[in-house]
């Protein structure tokens, strides 16, 4: 059987095969990226982030919301093409990283720590994320907390105290998400809410165009990351804020459900 790579051709697969290769998708990856030091990684996280992001922008406009993510989110976006590029260090972001994760943490858990003042009035305050939005807040401030830890800086967060390589949690965890979503977005029909009929409904998805192309996406933009120079990273940046993870008819219908 020929090995996966991030050069598969996921819509050609047999149902079981697709199956498998979303399995093991995040091996297939890892291994793409084994030679590979931080900045390659987080490139492969920017270029699947912003698509994301940009259809969230869209789907909040669809639905008549101001098409414009929160502060926050914004910031982290910069602060890591920031980083990519050699303009900061993670030694000039660890306090706004502790402080966004806790925030995260806020919202999630409940209180974690005090949040510096000043970082609070400058970029939490006005902040209030869509629902979608929150996992890209969870997304950049992972990688934010991973990069101060793997530079050795100040971490309050006892899950990102030992860090190796920056990690692709963001890229698999929205195909898992996107695969359900699609479930709606293609008016596939669930039997019932048993685990059989579910996985029916997946394997269904997963031989339908739109679902194959985001997957395509997610190859082509971690592909991308591997060969770009960085003399293109900057290019990559204006041209990646205009791509999204799915077609705007599909924003906003993502956000209802």
């Amino acid at each position: 059987m020929e090995e996966y790579t991030l050069k598969t051709n996921f819509a050609a697969l047999e149902d079981a095969q697709a199956n498998e290769y979303l399995m093991d998708f995040g091996q297939i990856i890892e291994k793409a990226f084994e030679h590979s030091d931080s900045r390659p990684r987080l490139l492969g996280n920017l270029l699947v982030l912003e698509r994301y992001c940009n259809t969230v922008r869209q789907g909040l406009a669809g639905q008549g919301h101001e098409a414009k993510l929160s502060v926050c989110l914004r910031y982290a976006q910069g602060l890591l093409w920031d980083y990519l590029g050699g303009r900061v260090t993670a030694a000039d972001f660890q306090d706004f990283a502790n402080d966004y994760f806790a925030w995260l943490l806020e919202h999630c858990v409940g209180p974690s720590i005090d949040l510096y003042e000043s970082l609070y009035a400058e970029y939490f305050a006005d902040s209030c994320p869509e629902s979608y939005e929150w996992f890209a807040v969870e997304w950049s401030s992972g990688l934010l907390m991973q990069l101060v830890s793997i530079e050795g800086g100040r971490v309050d967060h006892e899950d990102f105290e030992e860090c190796g390589n920056l990690d692709f949690y963001g890229p698999l965890s929205m195909l898992d998400m996107l695969e359900d979503v699609c479930i709606y977005l293609t008016d596939t029909p669930v039997a019932s809410n048993r685990g059989a009929d579910l996985e029916e409904a997946m394997a269904q998805v997963r031989k339908n165009s739109l679902f194959q192309e985001i997957v395509m996406h997610v190859q082509n933009d971690l592909q991308t990351a591997l060969l770009a120079a960085p003399a293109e990273w900057e290019a990559l940046r204006k041209e990646y804020g205009q791509h999204t993870i799915l077609p705007e008819q599909y924003a906003a219908r993502m956000l209802e459900y």
